[in-house]
């Protein structure tokens, strides 16, 4: 799970005091001063983009876009900016980023051990604001200096509590608000792509917060903003609004945003500075050779150093980043380069998103792919594909990789329907007494379903022995202040809603062994993050978003390597690590420290 990005300063932030700068709005108010960036984070949706990177390095216009943010955030009054992120999830900004005038804000670091979600995080840093308000930004948040200004000039007028900026999406969101005329929130959820009923607006990754709102967040655990931090703020009557930006502002969220990001605002025709136009829609950086027998259609932007040969051809928009060489003959078309690519004499490339330093070989020819040169199936897994955004849908992989992929999923089929068959034969018998008992035991059915989510969020009827009272379900508000875990999943470390023969049956994990019927019909794996109910997923979409990118599994890595610990990040990292880094030999792993679990009944609830 830890990145190759170890934190470099201490982690806790020193902020000693700092000129207090009166800036002024355009509407005559005391401007925001202080800012946080929230750095760090799963970003799956962005794989294998920042595979090897920090988000805020993230190229926008072959700058990367901390640079346009921190800019943004000076231009409209912010003096301090603290970026957060996880231990080892991120580093410091490169000193040379700003070139000889340095950074335009003042810059501190914060590295938290664990994650605590976008709103636990500011409980951790409630000194740094000294009371007063502030903005968060996502690190992959792009925004026009404009709307930055309109959105703190309507939190100021309104008073607000909270603040979330959202913008218009013809295609809709799947984070529904539901807002009153004057702009004030009445509701927040977070659904999957798999639900029809989407918003027509998206939040942009940006807010402003009053600090009185921190009193109202835990002072550990996982903690969401919008999913935890407004239905608190709601009970406590502290006013929330949305504001509808004016001006242009995106939140990255994956491939398909990066490409269209550039692609919109080339067409457009925003280019940013540094860049000189030396033909029609075409502008290049320092130091770039271009042959006059190469064909060039706007709009490009094309960085520093790069090499354009004979016969080569650029068909916009196209972005080059710098050191780029387009070799003799070869054709780019609709698509964006980062630095050090080499597209190789006589290759295609449409549609495309190439990584830093990708090669592409002589005659290859690829059309509508992320290419990378170091891809796994781990990140195969995690790699977008949305129906409604064709632009960028696939992922480039090595040959080999791409067989051991297929191969690894079909082993697996068959490896998931030989054994449960074989355990549904020789425990047929154990399953029949168990029954008999429930039954005995305490009135009501013996099989508890109930609807969970599956791959790519479909819905199935997950089966269980019934462990618990006729009418649990309904009691759960009761227990609700009591649960032993934080996050949004409810469990109780002694529920008086098991029944007597429920608590043996949940020890020893017999309670689960009709899931293998669901094994036999495809809903699920042996091995796999265990399946939720939508609702349970809502407090951290990227994790349910890479969780449901594969079959849930009757047992996974969270079951035999942190079952017993009561924190919602813990489930986060192991559901993460096993879907980037699964393979046949982490499943037979996982079912053999399985056994060995139940057999010590270790951390069984």
């Amino acid at each position: 799970m830890d990145t190759a990005y170890p934190i470099k300063r201490p982690h806790t932030i020193q902020h000693p005091m700092i000129n207090r700068i009166e800036t002024k709005s355009r509407t005559g108010k005391s401007r925001i001063k202080r800012a946080v960036i929230l750095a760090d984070g799963e970003n799956a949706l962005l794989t294998p983009l920042v595979k090897h990177r920090s988000i805020m390095e993230l190229p926008v216009f072959n700058r990367p876009i901390i640079e346009h943010t921190l800019k943004c955030l000076a231009h409209n009054g912010v003096t301090s900016v603290v970026i957060v992120g996880r231990q080892g999830g991120f580093e410091e900004i490169p000193a040379d980023t700003f070139g000889n005038e340095g950074p335009p804000v003042k810059i501190e670091y914060f590295a938290s051990e664990v994650p605590r979600g976008t709103a636990g995080v500011l409980r951790d840093l409630q000194d740094y604001f000294e009371d007063e308000d502030f903005i968060v930004l996502q690190g992959n948040t792009f925004a026009e200096y404009s709307a930055v200004d309109d959105l703190i000039n309507f939190h100021i007028r309104k008073g607000s509590g909270l603040t979330i900026g959202v913008s218009r999406l013809g295609r809709g969101s799947l984070e529904t608000l539901t807002a009153a005329e004057d702009g004030s929130v009445e509701d927040i959820s977070i659904i999957h792509s798999s639900i029809e009923n989407k918003s027509s607006v998206k939040p942009e990754g940006i807010f402003v917060v009053n600090p009185e709102a921190l009193s109202l967040i835990d002072g550990e655990g996982y903690f969401d903003i919008k999913e935890q931090l407004f239905p608190a703020m709601k009970k406590a009557s502290m006013p929330v609004y949305i504001h509808r930006f004016g001006g242009y502002i995106r939140t990255i969220e994956s491939v398909d945003d990066y490409y269209n990001f550039h692609r919109s605002r080339l067409l457009d025709g925003h280019v940013p500075g540094g860049f000189k136009e030396v033909g029609a829609n075409i502008w290049v950086g320092r130091d770039v050779a271009i042959s006059p027998r190469a064909y060039l259609l706007g709009p490009a932007v094309i960085g520093d150093n790069c090499v354009v040969r004979d016969h080569a051809q650029v068909i916009g928009p196209v972005i080059l980043g710098s050191n780029c060489l387009i070799d003799e003959g070869s054709i780019v078309r609709e698509s964006i380069l980062w630095k050090g690519t080499e597209v190789r004499q006589g290759a295609s490339l449409f549609y495309c998103v190439a990584a830093s330093n990708t090669d592409i070989k002589k005659g290859s020819s690829y059309n509508n792919m992320t290419l990378v040169g170091d891809i796994t199936h781990g990140d195969t897994n995690i790699v977008p594909s949305r129906d409604d955004a064709p632009t960028v849908s696939g992922v480039t992989v090595r040959k080999i990789e791409a067989v051991r992929s297929r191969a690894y999923l079909m082993t697996k089929r068959m490896m998931d329907l030989m054994l449960s068959s074989l355990a549904l034969l020789f425990l047929s018998p154990l399953m029949f007494v168990i029954a008999v008992i429930i039954k005995f035991d305490s009135p009501g059915s013996v099989i508890y379903k109930q609807k969970r989510c599956g791959k790519d969020g479909r819905e199935f009827s997950m089966l269980k022995f019934r462990t618990m009272v006729q009418g649990a379900h309904k009691l759960q508000k009761k227990y609700m202040d009591d649960k032993s875990v934080d996050g949004p999943v409810f469990k109780l470390d002694s529920d008086p809603r098991i029944t007597r023969i429920g608590g043996f049956l949940r020890k020893t994990s017999l309670d689960e062994l009709p899931q293998l019927m669901n094994v036999l019909k495809g809903e699920m794996s042996l091995v796999g993050p265990r399946p939720l109910v939508m609702g349970e997923m809502k407090f951290s979409p990227s994790w349910r978003d890479i969780r449901l990118k594969v079959k849930p599994g009757v047992t996974g890595l969270w079951q035999v390597e942190g079952r017993s610990s009561p924190y919602f990040h813990d489930w986060i990292r192991y559901d993460v690590s096993y879907v980037k880094d699964q393979s046949l030999t982490g499943d037979l792993k996982i079912m053999m420290k399985t056994i060995k679990v139940v057999l010590r009944k270790i951390g069984a609830r």
